[in-house]
């Protein structure tokens, strides 16, 4: 019973801790501390790597307040397996210590080899002993001539908020990709937490140039000035994803290399995820099929912006009626290289097989009196309108990267790439893939020191991981990425099963039995197939049969996809080549 009390904690925290706005003060109270983690190791970018020739020239950050209030020294080691290739000693001045290392052409594996650096305060002559290592940042070393580069943008679900830096999607992309192609890989992260798709007036006219000429106190996070955000675990308003894009060109053309991948999203935070998306007291929210068409797709919004005095935190003041995801993809394939570009599909963060919402879920600064009572009733409806985000927001990216591959002259280069969640996925599920308390993930011991220090919202900072794709969701995102059959057309990978076809008609009254099968050249399958049908709405189904049926309870557009495993355990994914519409 007391896990159960804790998990329904959770439930409480997640609205509010997703890129939301505050955590309720009793709840704030009740996140206990972990084990010691520091020094923390926050950042090593290494360049270049993979290596063709010549050293590998890297850079280590480590994070430790106490330290640095205690002058400390800290002792830090770059290892491959129990060899280490790098090492060395590091006055604490301040919270942040930065060292650079050299690893030698002839000490860098030949094959990707997973690397650990760690750091330790340092033992005195005659002093106390050592202190134990802090918590292991963990990335791949390897020589190679030409990676795999994949820059990834977007809010707190392309940064990963709650994982380990190795344990992101669009990390685990690239290492994908950089395995199957032999290529290796690069991953450069310009995702920020709280990031709007796009702020008008940040800066003022959309003049995405200037960001790379201003530097404002929120550019704070990142602690070495290239463009990844090391505090990104911070929670606080941020650059659009349109500034990131501009920062990771200007990145590119500064190092002279070109760009294959952009994994991107956006535009959750311009409708606000909980005020807005949960319970529709934000100015614009209300109706969400408008508000995801003004903020997903850039069309119809308002002279004025309705909530930019909203007295509660919210994405929504400034990511009013902005531009939309297509141009955010055509801006990420015209950066240096051409790179394609994934845009990750929603999650089911909060569905109707997830428990109940609480009511104090409401009070937060900022929400009293008709706000108060309006959110309070609308409670009930939160799993339906999150849901419903999650359908509409999934259908304007997709119908956004069907018109950028339209316009170009060049071929299809963007894709919306499913993760095949479902409602099971989702929080306080009996599947559910999301973290489902404030205190569990990987990234909660920088937090704990982080938040009060550096974010204008420690509460809400403290609690942000719930509610985002653990580091099973993140797997799953990754995987199906690379099932998608336009990114192994892209990389010339090869084909892992038949190039089947899923048929499934145009239109279908809601409630009605709907037909789909898959075929190969207009028959079914050879023999041994499973059939993992994902249909749109949130629901899947397993078969052993290259045909089903599916009722929809709701209005659509619902695009469905479809996994068919063969004998040899290989998948292959078909996606309908266009959306079914209930009436």
């Amino acid at each position: 019973m007391a896990a159960r009390r804790f998990a329904v904690a959770g439930a409480a925290v997640v609205l509010l801790g997703q890129l939301l706005g505050g955590l309720p003060a009793e709840a704030a109270g009740t996140i206990a501390l972990p084990g010691r983690a520091f020094p923390l190791v926050l950042d090593v970018d290494m360049t270049p790597n993979p290596v063709c020739s010549g050293p590998v020239r890297g850079r280590v950050e480590i994070y430790d307040p106490a330290a640095a209030r205690a002058g400390a020294t800290v002792e830090w080691r770059v290892r491959a397996g129990e060899k280490q290739l790098a090492g060395g000693r590091l006055d604490m001045s301040a919270r942040v210590g930065t060292a650079d290392f050299r690893i030698p052409f002839d000490r860098v594996p030949a094959a990707e080899t997973a690397l650990q650096v760690d750091a330790r305060i340092a033992g005195a002559s005659g002093g106390p002993a050592p202190g134990h290592y802090g918590k292991v940042w963990r990335d791949t070393i390897r020589r190679g001539c030409h990676p795999v580069r994949v820059a990834s943008v977007g809010d707190s679900v392309v940064w990963g908020q709650g994982l380990d830096h190795d344990q992101k999607f669009p990390y685990l992309t690239g290492q994908l990709l950089g395995r199957e192609t032999g290529r290796g890989f690069q991953h450069m992260d310009y995702s920020i937490s709280g990031a709007v798709l796009d702020a008008p007036e940040l800066p003022a006219g959309n003049d995405d140039a200037a960001c790379l000429r201003t530097t404002e106190k929120r550019d704070e996070k990142d602690t070495d000035g290239d463009g990844e955000m090391e505090f990104g675990e911070v929670t606080q308003q941020m650059p659009d994803v349109f500034c990131q894009l501009e920062k990771a060109g200007a990145q590119a053309r500064a190092g002279g290399y070109g760009l294959d991948l952009v994994v991107i999203n956006g535009c959750i935070n311009d409708l606000d995820p909980f005020f807005g998306i949960g319970v529709g007291i934000t100015p614009g929210s209300e109706n969400l099929p408008e508000a995801v068409k003004r903020e997903c797709s850039g069309i119809g919004a308002a002279a004025e912006n309705p909530a930019k005095d909203v007295p509660y935190f919210s994405g929504a003041k400034v990511g009013y009626g902005g531009r939309g995801m297509q141009a955010a993809i055509e801006k990420a394939h015209s950066l240096p290289g051409r790179p394609k570009v994934i845009v990750a599909d929603f999650y089911y963060a909060l569905s109707r097989s997830s428990s109940p919402i609480p009511v104090k879920t409401c009070s937060t600064p900022g929400v009293a009196g008709a706000r108060l009572t309006s959110c309070r009733s609308a409670l009930g409806g939160v799993a339906d309108r999150y849901e419903q985000y999650t359908q509409l927001a999934n259908a304007a990216y997709h119908q956004a990267a069907t018109a950028a591959n339209k316009a170009s002259a060049e071929g299809p280069y963007a894709v919306a790439a499913d993760g095949l969640f479902t409602v099971d996925n989702a929080l306080l599920t009996r599947d559910s893939k999301v973290w489902n308390t404030p205190v569990t993930d990987p990234a909660f011991p920088l937090r704990t020191r982080a938040c009060p220090e550096l974010s204008a919202t420690p509460a809400q900072c403290l609690s942000a991981a719930v509610g985002h794709p653990d580091i099973e969701g993140a797997r799953q995102y990754a995987d199906a990425f690379l099932l998608n059959p336009s990114v192994r057309e892209w990389f010339h990978l090869p084909a892992q099963g038949p190039q089947a076809q899923l048929n499934v008609p145009e239109h279908a009254p809601v409630g009605s039995d709907v037909r789909m099968s898959a075929t190969v050249d207009g028959k079914p399958p050879a023999a041994g197939y499973r059939y993992h049908w994902y249909f749109g709405d949130g629901t899947q189904r397993e078969t052993g049969e290259a045909a089903v049926t599916h009722a929809y309870d709701r209005k659509g557009p619902w695009l469905s996809r479809l996994v068919m495993t063969g004998p040899d355990g290989r998948k292959v994914l078909v996606e309908a080549t266009r959306p079914l519409t209930t009436d």
